[in-house]
């Protein structure tokens, strides 16, 4: 596992970049304007905070009231996205009505800003708010997720037929805002700690509750009643994480986790936010909505593994040496990177590298995931990495980044790279389905080799099977598919999961994909 203890902080972000310094006054403004008030907020210390001028502001946003209406969008765009983000289409009515409400939930717990600045808001009778457009269309989202669920659950015949869907949107947003919003005189008038993790966990579960009891109720059929979980009396503990990457429909991570913390006594959600094409701003908005609504964490994966180093808070010092990150938790409100993709290689072909005496060995692939299995071969002491790739550049690049590693270097072709190995390793997505190439000659693999592949769509990728015809060794990328989840999962919750119950998942979701093959 990386140190969690020698995190540091990321090198400020780079001069002369208008959406970074546009981010940047947004969200100073944001913590001016929810402390002080519309009022009492001042343009100059914003500029004062963000470095930059009144002048400079104005440039972007106009005026102040134009800069407070964009932090209001912002704020509700956070959340909108968030929630659009979610997989409410793929489940029963009941289980998305429950994943709507704990993200509101959790999202206000964490973001007290957004409470201040929507009850500042009130007081000003939404007079800003009203003059912008975006800000309804924005919101609309919401609702129109509502009122689909609603008609799905009234034709699975287990919630009443008199809902409106804006009526249960304020139910489950004043409970949710209240808690935040009153805290403290709640607390001073009862005794009651509501930012408590205990009684925090049992409201959650409360309105929860509520809300499935009101829309099963009065009105509904018999088969309502199961919409209230039998477990109510005594939650589980939830822990709301997921995974960013295209494609990814197809992945074993949500059995994996789920699996896990099950196996732990805790409820997790894993949810699969599948984003093509995603440009820097884009993915900035996917990480802060992971931020505020709740997320401990999530899973990066290709293409987006090496596009996120800049755009977190800390990187563990495994991440940041690699320049590439796979887990990204959230901290306190701060998203710190690691890469267990590197933690997770060294675990699985341990015992290889050991029985091969730490011989040379050839890495095809220096992109995200070769990265990370070369520092994994680093530190296993191989007494030769040598990289190859179709990228040269990529592949200097990552043998600068081991100059302290002896015995490193960047060969021309996979034949040189070969010459005398002990082991290879395929850190490329070639072999992945529906890609049925191999990324090495079957005329240089032999039986004194050791093969592994990252690939684990599907387990005998042609390299493999072609390996073990001829007699080698062979792992495939089903232990670092586990060991790397293994590693990100205990990030997460802090609590070190059953690596055979991840197995078990793991090989289940294989099972069923090649049965409907």
């Amino acid at each position: 596992m990386l140190e969690r203890t020698a995190m540091e902080p990321k090198p400020s972000r780079r001069k002369n970049d208008p959406d970074a310094t546009r981010r940047n006054i947004i969200d100073v403004a944001t913590t001016e304007f929810a402390t002080s008030g519309y009022s009492g907020a001042r343009v100059d210390a914003i500029a004062a905070k963000t470095r930059t001028s009144k002048r400079m502001i104005y440039y972007y946003f106009g005026g102040k009231e134009q800069l407070y209406l964009a932090v209001l969008e912002e704020a509700y765009r956070s959340i909108r996205e968030l929630e659009e983000s979610l997989d409410t289409r793929n489940c029963s009515a009941v289980e998305a009505i429950s994943r709507l409400v704990e993200a509101t939930f959790e999202h206000d717990a964490r973001n007290p800003n957004f409470i201040r600045l929507v009850s500042i808001e009130n007081i000003h009778h939404a007079k800003h708010l009203k003059h912008s457009a975006q800000l309804r269309e924005i919101n609309a989202s919401v609702i129109a997720t509502l009122r689909r669920i609603l008609e799905r659950g009234r034709a699975e015949g287990v919630f009443r037929r008199d809902v409106d869907p804006i009526d249960l949107h304020l139910a489950i947003s004043s409970f949710c805002f209240f808690r935040v919003a009153n805290q403290y005189t709640f607390g001073a008038l009862f005794n009651r700690d509501l930012a408590e993790a205990e009684t925090s966990m049992r409201n959650k579960q409360q309105i929860v509750d509520m809300v499935l009891a009101y829309l099963g109720g009065e009105g509904g059929t018999e088969a309502a009643q199961p919409a209230i979980p039998a477990s109510s009396a005594a939650p589980q503990p939830h822990v709301l994480t997921g995974l960013i990457g295209a494609p990814i429909k197809h992945s074993a991570s949500p059995a994996m986790h789920e699996e896990a913390a099950s196996a732990l006594g805790l409820r997790c959600h894993y949810q699969l936010i599948e984003v093509a094409g995603a440009d820097r701003e884009r993915l900035r908005g996917l990480l802060d909505g992971v931020r505020q609504m709740g997320f401990a964490g999530v899973n990066v994966t290709f293409p987006y593994k090496e596009a996120v180093v800049e755009l977190l808070d800390e990187l563990a010092p495994e991440a940041k040496a690699i320049g590439a990150v796979n887990t990204v938790v959230v901290r306190e409100g701060r998203l710190v990177g690691h890469n267990t993709d590197t933690t997770g290689f060294a675990r699985a072909v341990a015992p290889l590298v050991t029985a091969s005496g730490r011989g040379p060995v050839a890495l095809v692939g220096a992109g995200g995931v070769g990265k990370a299995i070369a520092f994994a071969l680093a530190s296993h002491g191989v007494s030769e990495l040598r990289i190859m790739d179709s990228d040269l550049v990529k592949a200097n690049a990552l043998a600068a980044l081991l100059c302290d590693h002896p015995g490193v270097s960047v060969a021309d072709n996979v034949d040189a790279a070969l010459r005398g190995a002990v082991g290879l390793v395929n850190g490329t997505p070639v072999g992945m389905l529906p890609n049925r190439d191999s990324p090495v000659p079957e005329t240089l693999l032999h039986a004194g080799l050791w093969v592994a592949d990252a690939v684990y769509s599907p387990l005998w990728t042609p390299l493999l099977s072609a390996a073990k015809t001829k007699g080698a060794q062979v792992m495939s990328g089903r232990d670092l598919a586990i060991y790397q989840a293994a590693d990100a999962f205990q990030l997460f919750t802090g609590m070190a999961p059953s690596a055979d119950a991840m197995a078990r998942a793991f090989d289940g979701v294989m099972a069923r994909r090649y049965a409907a093959a």
